[in-house]
């Protein structure tokens, strides 16, 4: 089974689908090919060039409580009103705000957010700089399209299999693949300690569940051509946009090095 099939108007049984969806994702995301994200991954980005990039990703990674907000709302107006679905989302609130806070939360540590921060502080951005930037949208060009990216789709999808496809089982599934990848880095590289790049175990872990919600909706409902070939467009929109704003840091990290 393909992606063709979808496209050419052929309906998958929804495992096969859920299965094209996820070689998409590990055949194309940019955190998985993209050329400056090999370079990280082996240590070969100056500790300035990954500023930039902690920069950008904290662009994306803070709109995540929003967009997951935004699910509630989707699943609702896409007629899902499982109680037990939309527990899963706000799960995913809580796992982004932090477990901490919680009662009965399956791990007792802080949201993302907080840990994004922490690892912003190791590598020499201040908490401060970073809300600054988020607030006043302090971003490259290509964030800013991104950021506007994610929430239209989080926003204006006209189905919630739509939203996450696009986030869930593009964003999160990659998480999942490339959490490793991004610790083992910053540790054996970079010389952070596993205290300063929590946010990155912890995010592969957590994304492992918020993906796998994904692929669970995607299912169970995505039963008809119409509704698969919407959610593979999501998907790739969701990936074309990891591509787009990695080539901006990636032109910025070149400018840097020009003027070194």
């Amino acid at each position: 089974m393909s992606v063709e099939a979808v496209l050419s108007g052929k309906t998958l049984p929804t495992k096969d689908f859920c299965a094209v969806l996820m070689e998409e994702v590990k055949n194309r995301h940019a955190r998985l090919y993209h050329p400056f994200y090999l370079d990280l991954y082996e240590g070969k980005l100056s500790i300035e060039a990954v500023r930039i990039w902690a920069r950008e990703a904290w662009g994306i990674f803070a709109y995540n409580v929003a967009i997951n907000t935004a699910k509630l709302v989707r699943c609702q107006l896409s007629g899902i009103h499982d109680p037990e679905i939309h527990k899963k989302f706000v799960d995913i609130i809580h796992s982004e705000v932090g477990y901490a806070y919680f009662a009965g939360s399956p791990r007792p540590v802080l949201g993302h957010r907080a840990l994004f921060l922490r690892f912003g502080e190791s590598i020499g951005i201040a908490a401060q700089e970073l809300e600054r930037c988020e607030i006043e949208e302090d971003f490259l060009p290509t964030t800013v399209l991104a950021r506007v990216g994610w929430l239209d789709i989080a926003l204006r999808s006209n189905h919630i299999l739509e939203q996450i496809a696009s986030t869930n089982c593009c964003n999160e599934f990659s998480n999942q693949l490339t959490g490793g990848k991004f610790f083992r880095a910053f540790h054996d590289h970079y010389g952070l300690k596993p205290h300063d790049i929590e946010f990155f175990a912890e995010h592969g872990e957590a994304d492992t569940e918020h993906s796998n919600i994904g692929y669970e909706l995607v299912e169970e409902f995505a039963t008809t051509n119409e509704l698969q070939a919407r959610v593979l467009k999501a998907l790739r929109k969701g990936l074309s946009i990891w591509w787009a704003l990695t080539d901006g840091v990636a032109r910025e990290c070149e400018k840097l090095k020009k003027l070194e």
